[in-house]
């Protein structure tokens, strides 16, 4: 039954990524090249109701606890298909460094803060972390982040490496993401933190208001909405990592970013227009193993009714030469979730894995941090 259930999903996403006849290529083929105005791909139209006001096309039943949890939904017309499908699991160790040095000339006391990996619908986590040193304790900050923490002096010149490891297991995952199964309504405490406005968004600045209302126009579906501002980041944005991370609106103007960038950009886009939005830190593995990352990654996630938190990643969309959709909605088991956010931090401030406090200029202080997968 269950092979039946995932051979079904498979087919039909797979109807869906490639824009099959007569489905609606949700995360379809998108075409459209850099700086190309017209992102009004999707309109409401696409949703036909009959008399009543509902769905006449695949309309569902009611929700009941056994869908809930199993994540499928029955339909009157569509076989049982998931919301999404899990698989691909990669059994990994990762090792995480951050190695610290005082390159001043004074003894600095330091505060260092290091993001604590959690499982998520993409890893499980086998064994407990292992500390070296151990932490002098935990915190955590107003997105539910846990978050070691490590008091040390550092005279001159000297070093100090700070270190994690783990056993996990990660998971490819695709979002079937069918515009008639995104109903309810967002729970008003997603709703209000994660469309809030912070430093990096300016989510009320008159440019970023003025954009969202040129792309969105009069959509009203939250999908197709955040399928629009999606294809506008990929389609106005270069990749350029200058190792420094500006507010949205910089972003957007100029045209250019990093991954972190790119997800601000989104982000703000997608709170702008009413869409819970926050981001994702980690690591990916862009080689063989064993292999280093020192660059790290940063994803978006949207929040849609039924289905909760989806990744949307238009950074690696944008590496993509035809199915520049690919990845809203889909989670690779290369990808290793270090932070989940939604904005700054008292701990972690926009970093995603490592932060420091001190009284002595940042500039005095080297920071190396790598993750090595085996």
């Amino acid at each position: 039954m269950q092979k039946s259930i995932v051979r079904k999903g498979l087919v039909l996403g797979i109807i869906l990524l490639f824009g099959g006849a007569g489905a609606t290529p949700i995360i379809g083929v998108n075409l459209a090249s850099k700086n190309t105005k017209n992102t009004n791909d999707f309109d409401d139209s696409m949703l036909k109701t009959n008399q009543t006001g509902e769905f006449s096309k695949h309309q569902p039943r009611t929700l009941n606890k056994e869908s809930m949890t199993s994540g499928t939904i029955k339909e009157d017309r569509t076989p049982t298909v998931p919301l999404r499908i899990r698989w691909n699991a990669h059994d990994i160790v990762l090792r995480y460094t951050c190695v610290v040095q005082n390159i001043g000339n004074d003894t600095v006391d330091i505060v260092t803060y290091l993001a604590h990996p959690k499982p998520h619908e993409n890893q499980e986590i086998n064994l407990d972390i292992v500390y070296n040193p151990v932490p002098d304790g935990f915190e955590t900050d107003r997105w539910e982040q846990k978050i070691a923490y490590f008091n040390y002096s550092l005279i001159p010149q000297q070093k100090i490496t700070l270190s994690w490891e783990l056993n996990a297991t990660t998971y490819t995952m695709r979002y079937f993401l069918f515009p008639w199964r995104v109903r309810g309504e967002i729970p008003e405490h997603i709703l209000q933190k994660y469309t809030a406005d912070d430093e990096l968004y300016k989510i009320n600045d008159p440019y970023i208001q003025n954009v969202v209302k040129e792309i969105v126009g009069d959509t009203k579906h939250i999908l197709f909405k955040a399928i629009k501002l999606h294809d506008y980041i990929v389609n106005n944005l270069e990749y350029n990592n200058d190792w420094h991370w500006d507010d949205a609106v910089t972003t957007l103007k100029r045209g250019n970013g990093s991954c972190s960038d790119y997800c601000f950009a989104y982000i703000a886009l997608c709170r702008a227009v009413g869409i819970p939005a926050r981001y994702k830190g980690g690591t990916i593995l862009s080689g063989k193993i064993p292999y280093s990352d020192t660059l790290f990654h940063r994803i978006a996630e949207i929040y849609l009714p039924s289905y909760g938190w989806v990744p949307v990643d238009p950074t690696l969309d944008d590496f993509q030469e035809i199915f520049r959709r690919f990845f809203f909605g889909y989670h690779g088991n290369k990808f290793f979730v270090l932070t989940t956010g939604g904005g700054s931090s008292k701990f972690l401030g926009w970093s995603y894995h490592y932060w420091h406090s001190t009284s002595s200029p940042l500039n005095n202080i080297r920071t190396d941090c790598s993750v090595n997968w085996s």
